[in-house]
This record gives structure tokens, sequence and C-alpha cells, in this order.
């Protein structure tokens, strides 16, 4: 410890790593008052004070009274621009160097000359497939990367994952893969995403993504429009009526009306829908016998009236709902699909126990067969028999209820993507609330075997526990006695539909949808403007996007 006084007074104290045997001030050509200390083993340690220790002392304050109204206008003051900073800071730091890797996705206009699909035709129909070229650029040097790609069923690609070759920099690499139909029932979504994972020369591992669209023609094909169906919906704009033929070129060389005002799709799976065009106004109607099946047909019309708008310079291009919401349509879908998972849960309960049957009578027979003294089999060899043919005819049967679960629950997500965008038609809801309104109505991607429907996520009924139930009827059904649902498990989806039809209605009389959480965060302006207002306004606030047990709409 080196201390420093002028005569009894401290002036300075630091700590040495040895104890001084000598102490001298030097003072060099740039450095004054450098301190030079020697210590018993020679080292020789030069040390500079360049300030004058502190003794300063915070004063005693006086005590006074907190003043709460000025402290409450502070704290309003700074939340105000913490708000403000989190609308406008992004959370991430924005990066101002190239990306490692560049991936473009480009799907050919013209569909195969031969045909990848693995189902040939459907009922007579050749299915068609697609080809869909990948392109990696690289900017530095890429040692190992993969690429694999997801699309959603029914369709399928001929290839799902590469793995790429080393690339250098400014190299790239392009790999195709065809993409086609290969299920009885329409697809819910024509998009698809590429994933490519590698890692960067300093080794942090990465993922770029991708996504392309592919062509309406792909699951459907041109035929003669239908002039009675059982469901319809009509969409307004507020321009001249288009020629449906320029509109959809690559389906009006086999169409049957040259004028333009009717085209009708043939999906090679479902049903035919018919678009038609109204001559005196400025109105378009979409039926069908199917109500899934006019998804894509409808968001396909939408979208190419806003590109062909947009190509012609039009800004004032608006399109338009006037309903009624087909409510009681999307409850058909949503009731069929909580059925098949209904009968599913009841063919697992069936198979465990028929399952549990059969090992005990094998014991039973083993018993006997290692018996020394024969007894008889007391039929037991009968009733083995029996069962194994019960279980082999429940394990069919709830093979086949899987295969048509699959098919449910894609034409469930096709009714919901077109509630939701009659939904936003109807009102005008900006592309933001749109997408909330998606993510609350479709939470799931794929089947899982959580629970007894994606669809009654949103909310869960406690049923009574002495609620029989019928067994399912199907191929392979065997009689026996009324099944019980699980205790927690839905018993229906009266709540579920009571709930839709609740915040339709709530949207309709001009609540809007917002993530806000806390009562005084403003909603932005764009969001007020949408609608005008009305004494019976609400403000809809999703707080848990994706619908989890309990979760409500509020």
């Amino acid at each position: 410890m080196l201390l420093v006084y002028q005569d009894v007074t401290l002036k300075w104290a630091a700590q040495l790593p040895f104890v001084p045997v000598a102490v001298r001030v030097a003072n060099f050509p740039e450095l004054k008052g450098v301190v030079i200390s020697l210590s018993s083993d020679g080292h020789l340690l030069c040390s500079y004070m360049g300030t004058d220790p502190s003794f300063f002392s915070t004063p005693k304050v006086d005590a006074r009274e907190v003043d709460y109204e000025q402290v409450d206008a502070e704290m309003k003051k700074l939340q105000k621009y913490i708000r403000e900073a989190s609308r406008t800071q992004d959370i991430l730091p924005k990066s101002d160097a190239e990306d490692d890797l560049v991936v473009t996705a480009a799907v050919s206009p013209n569909m195969d000359s031969q045909s990848l699909a693995l189902i040939q035709d459907i009922d007579g129909v050749p299915i068609p497939s697609v080809t869909i070229q990948v392109k990696v650029k690289a900017s530095c040097v890429v040692q190992s990367s993969k690429l694999t790609v997801s699309i959603q069923p029914p369709l399928a690609v001929t290839q799902d994952q590469f793995v790429l070759e080393p690339m250098g920099v400014g190299s790239s690499t392009v790999v195709a893969f065809s993409a086609f139909l290969n299920g009885r029932y329409p697809p819910a979504d024509l998009t698809g995403d590429i994933t490519v994972s590698y890692s960067s020369p300093t080794g942090v591992p990465r993922v770029l993504q991708s996504r392309f669209s592919l062509p309406l023609a792909l699951v459907c094909v041109p035929s003669s429009p239908a002039k009675t169906t059982k469901f319809k919906i009509t969409v307004d704009t507020n321009q001249a009526p288009v020629d449906l033929n320029s509109i959809f070129p690559e389906f009006s060389a086999k169409s049957e009306d040259k004028d333009g005002n009717g085209l009708a799709f043939q999906f090679l799976s479902g049903a035919k829908v018919t678009v038609l065009a109204s001559k005196t106004s400025q109105r378009y109607r979409i039926q069908s016998d199917s109500f899934e099946d006019m998804w894509l047909v409808v968001k396909e019309l939408v979208q190419r009236f806003d590109r062909h708008f947009t190509k012609l310079g039009v800004k004032d291009f608006k399109k338009s709902f006037s309903g009624p919401l087909p409510l009681q349509e999307y409850f058909l879908s949503v009731d069929h699909h909580f059925q098949l998972r209904v009968s599913a849960q009841q063919y697992q309960d069936l198979l465990s126990e028929r399952a549990v049957q059969f090992r005990a009578i094998q014991r039973r027979l083993l018993t006997r067969f290692k018996d020394k003294t024969p007894a008889p089999l007391q039929n037991l060899d009968t009733l083995l028999d029996a069962t194994y043919s019960q279980v082999m005819s429940l394990a069919e049967a709830a093979e086949e209820n899987r295969a048509l679960l699959e098919e449910a629950f894609v034409r469930l997500r096709s009714a919901t993507h077109l509630l939701v965008l009659l939904l936003s038609l109807w009102q005008g809801l900006t592309p933001d609330q749109t997408a909330i309104l998606e993510a609350t109505l479709l939470p799931l991607l794929q089947h899982t075997a959580a629970g007894l429907g994606g669809e009654l996520r949103c909310r869960r009924v406690p049923p009574p526990t002495d609620l029989p139930v019928t067994e399912p009827q199907g191929p392979g059904h065997i009689p026996g006695p009324g099944r019980r649902l699980r205790a927690g498990a839905p018993r229906d989806t009266a709540r579920l539909k009571k709930h839709i039809t609740l915040l339709c209605d709530r949207i309709g009389k001009g609540g809007r949808l917002t993530l806000a959480s806390e009562a005084n965060v403003q909603v932005p302006i764009q969001v007020q403007n949408l609608a005008a207002p009305v004494d019976n306004s609400v403000k809809l606030q999703v707080i848990h996007v994706p619908c989890g047990p309990g979760s409500s709409f509020t």
C-alpha cells in the first residue's frame, strides 16, 4: 500500500503489488510526476497519480412530502416516450452486410410435358405436374448447406430434401423438383416454403427462407359453367366489369363462353366452381356445390383483380362483399371435422380394449398348452379368432377414418380461409387485422395427436362424465356397448359456433381486432378510420393469438 501525506493529512492511497524499499518522484519529457517504486526483488514500478482524491460526501437532504400529481405526470410522460420508441425502433438491429446466400424460386409457367405425379389420373382426368427451379447464390465460401421443401397436403413433390455442394464466392447452384396433386381432394393452400440451412464462415448456423406459389391449373381444369348450385358468393367492385377470359387466360382457351361473362373450374378431385360476371353491374358471382372448394377460386379471383387494375394504373379500386356471411355453411365443416375426431378417439379406445382381451386369451391358451394334464380349451381358440377378427376390422376402420379426418381437416382450413377473406371484404379490414384474424381462427397447420380437434382449442367445455356416446358407424363397425367421452373433452361445438358468431357480429358493428393488451395503449390512426363511429362499437382485443385451452374472444 502506497500512502502519500501532506504534513499529517492523507492525500493519496494506492495499492501496490509489493512493499517498496525505495520511492522517488521522476519527471519525463512528456510525463511529469511519475512515482518510481523499487521492490526488494529488484522490480521497478512506474505509477502515476492522475487525479486528486475526492473527499466529497453527499449532503443530508431535508425530508419533504412527495407531490403525487407531479410524479404521476412524469410517469405518464416517460411511458409515452417508451411507447413511441418501441413502435419506431426495431427489436433486432439491421445488418448492413449482404446475406451469405440468396435463394430464388421460379415456377415454370407451363405444366410438365410428362407428368411425374404418383396418381396418374382421377376419374379419367390426367394429373399434371409443374417444375420449380431454386437458385442458391453464395457471396462467401459455404461448405455444407441443406435445402428443404415443404408443401401442404394433398400436394407433394418429387424430392423434398437436397444436400448442396460446397460453393465459393459468386458461385451458384440450381436444384429442380416437380410438384403435383397426391390426393383425391383439393388443397387449402397452393404456396410452398423453401428453407436453406448452412453455417457461416465463422461457424454460426443460419437459416434462409423463401416462398413460391403454384398455379391454379395444377389442381383444376376448365369446364362448362353450371347453372344451378347450392352455394353462392357475390363480390362487388367499383370498376367496370372485366372480361374473365383476360383475367384467366390459361382457362379461356377451352371455355365455351367466348363473351367472357362466365368461366368454370373443374377441380381434379373436387366439385365444379363457376364464376359469372354481371353485364349491367360490377358484380361477380362465384357458385359451387361445395362450399370449401370455392376458396381457391375466390382467392385467385381477388388477387388477379388487384394485379389487373394495378397494371392499368387504377388507384381507387375497391372490392367488397355485401353479405350475409355463410356461417351455417362453415359450421357444417366444423361439425363434420369434430365428429371424425370423436370417432378417431373411440376407435382408439376400442382397439385398446380388444388388444387387452386378445393378450389375455393368449395367456390362458399358453397355460393350457403347457399343462401336463391336458384340459379342454373351452372354446378359447374360437374366442381368440373372433377377437383377432375384431382387432383387424377396427384397425381398418380406424385407418379409413384417419384418411377421412385428414381430408376433413384440409377442407376445414379451406372453409376458414374463405370465411376470413369474406370478413375482410365485408368490413374492409387492413392486412394487419386480417393476419390477426387468420392467426386466431387458424392456429394449426397440421393435425396433432393431442386434444379432440384444432377447431376446439379456442374454448373447452367440461361435459358430464356420464354422457353416453354411440360407437362410430362405418366400415368394419362392431356392435358393442356405448362408449363414453373422456372427462374434459367437449361434447359438441355449440359454444365454439356461438363465439364465432359473436365475433362476426361485433366486427360487423364496427369492432376491430388489435394486439394491444393495455387499456392505455392508443389504437393506430389507420385502424380508427376504418369505420364510422357507432354507439355500440366494440374494440376487440386478441390477447393470445394462437387459441389455447381456456382462451376466448374478448
